[in-house]
């Protein structure tokens, strides 16, 4: 379920780039929160120059837009982002100052992935032993 959201301008990013860090944002969600690296989503959409602005003036600054199961400890979100500054200023050079980064917090009963709703923080173990014979196909093919 986790899904990162990178939006940047167009052509900031090269291929390369984008696999570093969607490589980065995997092993950082699934480092911290134990969360199966095949269920970690990173997708990025680029903007237009001018389609961006901050108090009303244009900018060019990216944005990681986190969409994550709810209930994670008030640390659990503080390493996150700030282990995705880190990776994302270390792999692109960009200033932090240019970078946006939020968490959005869904509940697990409104997330729904390979038709089976998601399990609640702390109750994976048995969701997953219960699943394995749709997750084990879905996460051997990731």
């Amino acid at each position: 379920m986790p899904l990162y959201q990178c939006v940047v301008p167009t052509g900031s990013l090269s291929a390369d780039t984008r696999t570093e860090l969607a490589e980065a944002i995997t092993e950082i969600h699934s480092s911290i929160t134990g969360a199966p690296r095949g269920f970690v989503n990173v997708l990025f959409v680029e903007y237009e120059p001018g389609a961006y602005f901050t108090a009303g003036k244009p900018n060019s600054c990216a944005v990681i837009n986190g969409n994550i199961r709810a209930g994670r400890d008030r640390e659990t979100r503080a390493r996150l982002l700030t282990e995705l500054s880190r990776s994302w200023v270390s792999i692109t050079g960009q200033d932090a100052r240019s970078l946006l980064i939020g968490l959005n917090e869904v509940d697990p009963t409104s997330i729904m992935e390979a038709g089976l709703i998601m399990p609640a923080p702390g109750e994976e173990t048995e969701w997953l032993e219960k699943n394995q014979h749709v997750l084990g196909e879905l996460l051997a093919s990731q």
